[in-house]
């Protein structure tokens, strides 16, 4: 290490001095070539995998917006629990219990704003609703499981 120091400290005499400049403007120039000539991805394409998750995720926000639609009906008197798509048969049958549903609930202006899906582990699924109701917008959240090639809810609300 002592030998580096010293050829460090050394000074170069001037004939030298312009070929090292040049090795070394040579060494740097053929370097940013060599990388500017390396194809690279799009930062804003997504990789085939991350596509792959995506297109799943949106498919099953899809499943999870015409869930909520059936259900709001439903739950607000509107509807019949026929109607209540992408739901598992267990759902279905809870579904099926009639409910009480007050007079004022019958008129409310209600729709689905947004969905996110969000992969839990393979199979499962858990989907946040945003609801909106007389201008007031809030979180539903369904658990979602995949049941003979479809995402299915399985229950409405966390526990």
């Amino acid at each position: 290490m002592r030998r580096l120091g010293e050829i460090w400290t050394r000074p170069i005499p001037a004939e030298r001095s312009l070929v090292a400049f040049a090795a070394v403007a040579v060494t740097l120039i053929v370097a940013a070539t060599v990388l500017i000539s390396i194809p690279s991805r799009d930062p804003g394409e997504l990789s085939s995998e991350a596509m792959v998750v995506e297109q799943l995720e949106r498919t099953i926000e899809r499943g999870a917006r015409e869930f909520m639609v059936g259900y709001l009906a439903l739950i607000a008197g509107q509807g019949e629990p026929h109607q209540v798509t992408f739901a598992t048969p267990e759902l279905k049958g809870q579904l099926n219990r009639p409910a009480r549903v007050p007079p004022a609930a019958r008129h409310r202006d209600q729709r689905v704003t947004d969905a996110r899906a969000h992969l839990a582990s393979a199979g499962r699924a858990s989907v946040t609703v945003a609801v909106e109701v007389d201008r007031i917008t809030f979180p539903v959240i369904l658990q979602m499981v995949l049941e003979d090639g479809r995402w299915l809810v399985e229950k409405v609300g966390a526990e």
